[in-house]
């Protein structure tokens, strides 16, 4: 009964606009919440819409950012609860991180030392109107016309995740510096176009540094959006973000209502990328789609397998957010995996006692290169098992939209694999595991066989002309 009525008091100052109304401006604690159950404590800790900071599985702990009422009301609810006092927890950014100007300075640097290699660009503006910027790393030597996939890394969707940009800014360094002088990073640009976009919530990251060191969201209107609980694919779906504007999971008004999500989408949809990895802090996890309960991909053979086989590079739990954590809807992962067929995957850097403003020196050499087997793995991947071709012949390739089935062949049994889209010049890349595979093209509501192909542990090749 005491549990209810806690419950039913908490409820009504979040009706009467009573909840979170300084946006997290004077946060006091960082707790360790001790739960016995995982599912149904996130699922009660949610619907309080505390801030929900990381998670040790293996000890089975939630830790929230809490004010002293909310500690109050955690104690009141019967949690034991630790405060976190650690000194790099609770100390504030370490100035040694960068800012969205400094993420701007040092890629324009590498952009002007390594002109042959690299593409700078603005994918489009935040809220606010600054620069979201993405590098683009391939040689340039290589000048007859060929399709080069793309892989695209991408971090800071969370402002105050302070660690994500270095992990993407040290992919740029390593495979800038080490290009011609190692084979597998000069192979890996010679054949792959590799963006990076290092830091893409710029409004959210200027505001964690100058006004509220624990901000997560954009700025729209003082109280900001969740941009990774903003995109179009199960919004609002499942329980997995608020609409309560305080929330730090508020998804906003609508899908895809901020000018960075929309950002993020439209590069998408203009560069396909055959994988992404969203670096995100903190947990040490593996994520891939989906984020609402019981929900998997169309060619989850292949994502799960591969997002498993990323957990046990870095050493850290793989799974879906619902299976691992609690539902997640609007996510980025989820979008680019139903829209456009990418294979995507939240990466959590670092565990709790690193938190979001883990020390430089201690912790960021460490993280970028505890990470680096990772991304390495999906630039290899690339090349492995997998169809890769085109579809053309004219204007029927380059103004429709071509809609590609694969088809699995196995024991005389023909089994729809995944339905996917071409990019718009009518090239495809689809990641398969081992197997026998026959494809075919829809266009203008025409089918065509494109062919099939034995796919061993290296990529095959299927060209359809019109």
């Amino acid at each position: 009964m005491k549990r209810a009525l806690v419950l039913m008091l908490f409820a009504f100052n979040v009706i009467a606009g009573n909840y979170h109304s300084h946006f997290y401006k004077d946060w006091t604690m960082i707790a360790g919440v001790k739960v016995d159950d995982f599912k149904s404590a996130f699922k009660e800790i949610s619907n309080l819409h505390l801030d929900i900071a990381g998670v040790s599985i293996e000890n089975k702990i939630i830790d929230v950012l809490i004010d002293n009422k909310e500690y109050r009301l955690l104690s009141d609810l019967g949690y034991e609860i630790d405060i976190i006092n650690t000194k790099g927890v609770l100390a504030g950014p370490d100035q040694e991180y960068k800012n969205p100007q400094e993420v701007e300075d040092t890629l324009e640097a590498l952009a002007w030392k390594y002109p042959n290699l690299t593409t700078l660009q603005s994918i489009g503006k935040s809220l606010e109107g600054r620069d979201i910027w993405a590098i683009k790393l391939t040689s340039k030597k290589i000048t007859e016309k060929q399709y080069k996939p793309t892989v695209l890394f991408n971090s800071m969707h969370h402002a105050r995740e302070i660690m994500t940009p270095e992990v993407s800014l040290d992919i740029i360094e390593y495979l800038l510096i080490n290009y011609g002088k190692d084979k597998q990073v000069t192979r890996w640009l010679d054949n792959i176009e590799v963006w990076v976009i290092p830091m893409f919530n710029v409004d959210g990251n200027n505001k964690m540094w100058n006004e509220d060191k624990f901000w997560r969201k954009n700025t729209r209107n003082g109280y900001g959006v969740d941009l990774n609980r903003n995109y179009p694919a199960g919004w609002g779906t499942c329980n997995g973000s608020s609409g309560n504007t305080g929330s730090q999971t508020y998804r906003g008004p609508a899908p895809a209502s901020e000018p960075e999500t929309q950002a993020m989408m439209n590069f998408i949809s203009n560069y396909r990328p055959v994988f992404d990895i969203s670096y995100h802090a903190y947990s040490e996890l593996v994520i891939y789609p989906y984020g609402c309960g019981d929900k998997r991909t169309q060619t989850k053979e292949v994502v799960e397998t591969i997002g498993k086989k990323l957990g046990d590079i870095l050493d850290y739990k793989a799974g879906t957010a619902w299976e691992l954590l609690y539902n997640a809807d609007g996510g980025d992962i989820d979008w680019m995996y139903e829209a456009y067929q990418v294979i995507p995957y939240v990466i959590e850097l670092n565990d709790r006692w690193a938190g979001f403003h883990p020390k430089y020196k201690k912790w960021r050499n460490k993280t970028v290169k505890r990470n680096r087997p990772g991304w390495q793995f999906l630039l290899d991947r690339v090349h492995k098992s997998g169809i890769r071709g085109r579809i053309f012949g004219g204007q029927k390739s380059t103004t429709s939209q071509i809609i590609i089935n694969v088809f699995k062949l196995e024991s005389n049994t023909r089994t729809l694999f995944q339905k996917y889209i071409t990019h718009k010049d009518g090239y495809y890349h689809i990641v398969v595991n081992p197997g026998i595979y026959s494809l075919e093209a829809i266009i203008n509501g025409k089918v065509f066989n494109i062919g099939t192909a034995n796919v061993k542990d290296k990529l095959e090749f299927l060209d359809l002309e019109l």
